[in-house]
């Protein structure tokens, strides 16, 4: 009987998380007073990366730092503001529509930082090609926003699904 039970709350909370249909659904900390954890904050942000660039800013501060430290050799920027970022997001998630993540593991330091990992996959629309992707993240926030975002990716994964440099190139750098 605790068996089941368990496993019906389980169901209930993987539903209530990666189940929701849009992004109206994600769950921000200023909404009814409740402070978010920031297991759930990455959550969400994982949830947002599969709707649009507007999910995923209402996540940031608007004084955010954005850094991916390996995007200099792909030819986007290492390190982007705010706006920056909006844009960066705004070219790319459209590239890849409704990436899906697993293996997702949250582990809280010390004054509100956090390092994460997790593996994300979606077919890419423009090349048919599969791209999978392991992501280690290490994020500060700040009032439930988060104020410093730094992403640790394989560029070699993207140019293999996205396609040649310059692809990329023209996906991520929208202005």
């Amino acid at each position: 009987m605790k068996k089941t039970i368990l496993v019906v709350l389980i169901g209930l909370f993987i539903s209530e998380v990666f189940g929701q249909q849009n992004s109206n659904q994600i769950k921000f900390s200023n909404e009814k007073s409740k402070v978010l954890s920031g297991e759930e904050i990455f959550n969400n942000l994982l949830l947002a990366f599969s709707f649009n660039a507007d999910s995923v800013i209402r996540l940031f501060d608007k004084d955010a730092i954005i850094e991916f430290p390996y995007a200099s050799s792909l030819g986007t920027a290492e390190r982007l503001n705010n706006q920056e970022y909006y844009n960066y997001l705004k070219g790319g998630l459209p590239n890849m529509p409704n990436i899906k993540f697993k293996n997702i593991k949250v582990y809280p330091t010390i004054n509100n930082a956090y390092w994460a990992e997790a593996h994300g996959e979606v077919k890419i629309p423009r090349t048919g090609k599969l791209y999978k992707q392991k992501y280690v993240m290490y994020f500060v926030l700040n009032e439930g926003k988060i104020s410093l975002y730094r992403a640790y990716w394989d560029s070699i994964a993207g140019q293999k699904a996205f396609g040649h440099e310059q692809s990329l190139k023209e996906i991520f750098n929208k202005n």
